[in-house]
């Protein structure tokens, strides 16, 4: 059984209004034959929780156990190490897509404006850590054709920090639709696909987990 396109049409056909505005699914990250993190069907977003494969292959080699709670914040990676207790956890995005020119410069660019991010990572200290903090970088595919991601550019934190944590993608290379990945310090990813049109709007966008 896989998870693709046809799968989500089916259950917005099925469901269509009977749901509300958040619809979660869970699946292992092998059968999720598409890389974006939420679709959008209607009024209805559905969220694709990934369970890594390392967990599904931990349960085979293990008898299920009752998962004890925390006593004190000493214990709190004893749960999120529990076998099957967590998922891949997309950060928390908060951004603004415009066109601007940047300071000196002639031409126009694709900008996004980083204003939260947040690692949604159940691990000791993560929740401590200041606004986009926890930020590593950003990969940009250019022309993304639905299928693989081909890695075009990379944007580390460093980087976008020194520029007011905004982002600029030359518009000449943005091909039709192209994917973007902003990736926190613990390998969680949050992925979306955008257009060129998506920032002409200059819209404030809340993404990520909620």
């Amino acid at each position: 059984v896989v998870l693709d396109y046809g799968f989500i049409d089916d259950l917005q056909a099925m469901l269509g209004s009977k749901v509300g505005k958040q619809f979660f699914i869970i699946a292992p990250a092998a059968s999720v034959m598409f890389l974006e993190d939420y679709i959008e069907k209607g009024s209805v977003r559905y969220y694709i929780l990934r369970i890594p494969y390392s967990i599904i292959n931990e349960l085979h080699n293990r008898d299920f156990e009752a998962i004890k709670q925390p006593i004190d914040e000493s214990q709190v990676n004893d749960t999120v190490d529990a076998v099957g207790f967590d998922f891949i956890r997309a950060p928390k995005v908060n951004c603004k897509y415009s066109m601007e020119k940047p300071k000196n410069q002639l031409v126009e660019y694709a900008a996004i404006k980083i204003s939260t991010f947040k690692s949604e990572a159940m691990l000791k200290g993560a929740s401590q850590l200041e606004n986009r903090e926890s930020l590593s970088m950003i990969m940009v595919d250019f022309n993304y054709d639905g299928d693989i991601f081909n890695l075009d550019k990379v944007y580390y934190a460093s980087e976008i920090e020194k520029n007011s944590w905004k982002v600029y993608l030359p518009v000449e290379e943005i091909k039709g639709q192209m994917m973007i990945i902003y990736l926190d310090i613990y390998g969680n990813e949050y992925r979306e696909i955008k257009g060129i049109e998506d920032f002409s709007n200059s819209k404030q966008i809340q993404a990520g987990s909620n």
